[in-house]
């Protein structure tokens, strides 16, 4: 029964993708109606920007984290999945960026669209030292809660010291989207 959730999951995000070809374009919309994994309110700052909200997954090792784990950094929260290739593409970027700039207050937190076993073998291939959370359904739910309505991946938000959701961003994310980023917010 979990696995036949689990492919239908995976056949309707594929089919979203598909849909919208992993369009690079800006989200920048404030999140939706809670659900059971968000565990703080979106409070609204101004148009398109809200406050963080907080949730609750499991890291590789099988860890519960919060996003609150990471407040006080400047977080670039990103949903993917190894079946992605844009998502697989800009991977490499993201871990030299952290390595760059965690001194800095930086932190990437990606939260896997995926299972265990694929996400810990991309992972481990690419030496990947950022945080890494995983879920399915819950995961979707998050990326809904930060305004990715339609489980577009990958999906990228920004967040800053103070906990504003400064960026979204439906798509790959380029080096000059981050460049850009990190010049306007760390």
């Amino acid at each position: 029964m979990k696995l036949a959730r689990n492919m239908r999951t995976l056949a309707v995000l594929a089919a979203c993708a598909a849909m919208i070809g992993c369009s690079g374009a800006a989200e920048g919309t404030a999140p939706g109606a809670a659900t059971g994994v968000v565990s703080t309110a979106a409070a609204a700052t101004s148009p398109g920007q809200f406050q963080r909200i907080d949730f609750t997954l499991p890291d590789l090792d099988g860890n519960l984290r919060k996003l609150s784990d990471w407040d006080g950094d400047l977080v670039l929260l990103n949903f993917w999945a190894t079946w992605c290739p844009p998502c697989k593409k800009e991977m490499p970027m993201f871990q030299e960026r952290y390595e760059q700039y965690a001194g800095y207050g930086f932190t990437i937190v990606a939260v896997a669209v995926d299972e265990l076993n694929a996400t810990q073998s991309f992972v481990d291939n690419l030496g990947i030292e950022f945080p890494i959370l995983i879920g399915q359904d819950d995961a979707i739910d998050v990326g809904r809660e930060y305004g990715n309505r339609i489980g577009a991946l990958p999906y990228t938000v920004l967040i800053d010291r103070d906990g504003i959701v400064r960026e979204t961003h439906r798509g790959e994310v380029t080096e000059s989207d981050l460049a850009g980023w990190l010049e306007t917010y760390l």
